[in-house]
């Protein structure tokens, strides 16, 4: 797995903002940028510069199926889960190698994730009741995608929890060797600490995976963007959760919930 220190991040972070660009650590930093030029006419001596307004990512991947393809007809939440756990079990070497990851609970968290955030663009919508629902949907927002990514991660035996800043934003953290990481289905960001530690500013890595949502050659690439969204923006401030993003609204930490087995 490609990650960045917390001095690169802050240094990399700089840069990005200095430039809009964004800092990707799971896959090519970046390939295309669509951008307007300066309206001012430039003097003989001028440099015209082009005010960037959108970054679009050519990273490998997504290295799954959507859940829909994954579940395919499945009639209730026990075949639709049985689906996505025989999935991960016959490609796991596969994935591991794909997203440079040895771990196996992380590989787990990781799939959990990736397989969330794939399926569905980012939109308003309805909550959903089950996992079958949210397949279904046409939209997910944060609260939705975090709804979703907990069911595979309480199939697959993970102990995981849910943080969420009201108003803000929502994900899903899990316990791995005893300390609790961030695994953000709503922009695929990772994060080696859990949220009392990044809010403390703690070191930290992170790591970028594949998001249609900045995708230049997915269709979907556009869509947020045109409803009024902005994933380029929020996926750069997760990395930097305690250093100079402070999710505002009231701050819930979710009890730690162990699946039976576990």
């Amino acid at each position: 797995m490609k990650r960045i220190g917390m001095v690169a991040i802050m240094m990399l972070a700089g840069l990005a903002a200095a430039l809009g660009l964004a800092v990707a650590g799971g896959g090519p930093l970046l390939a295309s940028a669509q951008a307007t030029a300066s309206t001012a006419t430039p003097g003989p001596t001028a440099t015209r510069i082009p005010a960037y307004t959108v970054v679009f990512l050519r990273q490998d991947g997504p290295h799954v199926p959507t859940l829909r393809e994954i579940i395919g007809d499945s009639v209730d939440e026990t075949a639709a889960l049985d689906h996505l756990l025989a999935y991960f079990t016959l490609n796991r070497e596969r994935l591991a190698e794909a997203w440079r990851e040895t771990h196996p609970d992380r590989l787990k968290a990781l799939y959990a994730m990736i397989v969330t955030h794939i399926s569905l663009p980012y939109g308003a919508t309805t909550f959903p009741t089950s996992l079958l629902e949210f397949a279904s949907q046409e939209y997910a927002h944060c609260g939705t995608y975090t709804f979703a990514q907990m069911q595979i991660a309480h199939a697959l035996g993970l102990t995981y929890r849910v943080i969420e800043f009201v108003g803000e934003h929502a994900w899903l953290e899990v316990m791995i060797d005893g300390q609790w990481e961030i695994f953000d289905a709503t922009t695929d960001t990772w994060l080696s600490g859990g949220v009392e530690d990044m809010l403390a500013g703690a070191a930290r890595e992170y790591a970028y995976y594949y998001t249609p949502l900045l995708d230049i050659d997915h269709p979907e690439a556009r869509l947020h963007f045109t409803l009024g969204y902005d994933m380029q923006r929020l996926r750069q401030r997760m990395p930097l959760l305690g250093v100079s993003y402070f999710p505002p609204g009231e701050q819930i930490i979710g009890q730690a919930v162990i699946p039976a087995g576990a």
